[in-house]
């Protein structure tokens, strides 16, 4: 099978890196039609087997074993796919070459939204002509809390002008009912339903945001910019 170069379910996120994107990734993947940056994950709740506990119950984990280990741990490109935007960049056609089944399979498809990041400067990804796109802002205070060395305004200048992305403000970040509000307008953008028990969504997000903040630093010294 080809890969769909015309899929409407891609979702590009931008953003420099130690912004937090990976942390929306899997916010996000509480919906249950996005997938987690997991082959073995995505699999599963393609399967019908991972509902937003399950779901909330694997972001957790991954604040836990930060906890535990002192090191970063997040979800990623090549997790998923078999490949990420470095490959792209060197081979606008390295997706072709490098990608596993599952790949494939999720360009051919229209239940499922899945996720891959674009660092650079946003045009990685753009042969997928008609990919959903969204563009983190106002993250300078997570690059400052992670002491990290990328700063957004070198960021903004290098972005490539993006075809009608959405914009996230993480400054909502730290606000609980302001980030509700924030994912609910992801889940709009996407044309996608709302959560049936909105009580648990909150509380599940909540909970998310509270360990994102208390584990954000964890592992980032040990990590290049």
């Amino acid at each position: 099978m080809d890969i769909n170069l015309s899929t409407q379910n891609l979702i590009t996120i931008h953003y420099p890196r130690k912004a937090g994107g990976k942390f929306i990734n899997m916010v996000l993947a509480l919906h249950p039609n996005i997938l987690f940056q997991h082959e073995m994950l995505a699999k599963i709740k393609i399967a019908g087997k991972q509902n937003i506990l399950k779901s909330f119950e694997t972001v957790m984990w991954t604040f836990n074993k930060k906890i535990q280990t002192g090191n970063h741990i997040e979800f990623d490109n090549n997790a998923l796919s078999g490949f990420n935007r470095i490959h792209l960049d060197d081979d606008i056609t390295a997706d072709e070459k490098l990608c596993n089944k599952l790949w494939r399979d999720l360009t051919n498809q229209q239940k499922f939204y899945f996720i891959m990041t674009d660092h650079k400067d946003g045009s990685a990804f753009r042969r997928y002509t008609k990919r959903k796109i969204l563009k983190l802002i106002n993250y300078d205070w997570i690059l400052e809390l992670r002491q990290s060395e990328n700063n957004e305004a070198s960021f903004e200048d290098k972005l490539v002008t993006l075809s009608n992305p959405y914009t996230f403000d993480m400054s909502a970040v730290k606000d609980s009912k302001l980030f509700v509000e924030e994912i609910k307008k992801i889940f709009t953008y996407l044309d996608l339903d709302q959560l049936d028990d909105q009580t648990v969504f909150a509380k599940h997000l909540e909970a998310l945001r509270k360990a994102f903040l208390e584990t954000c630093k964890i592992g980032m010294d040990k990590l290049d910019d």
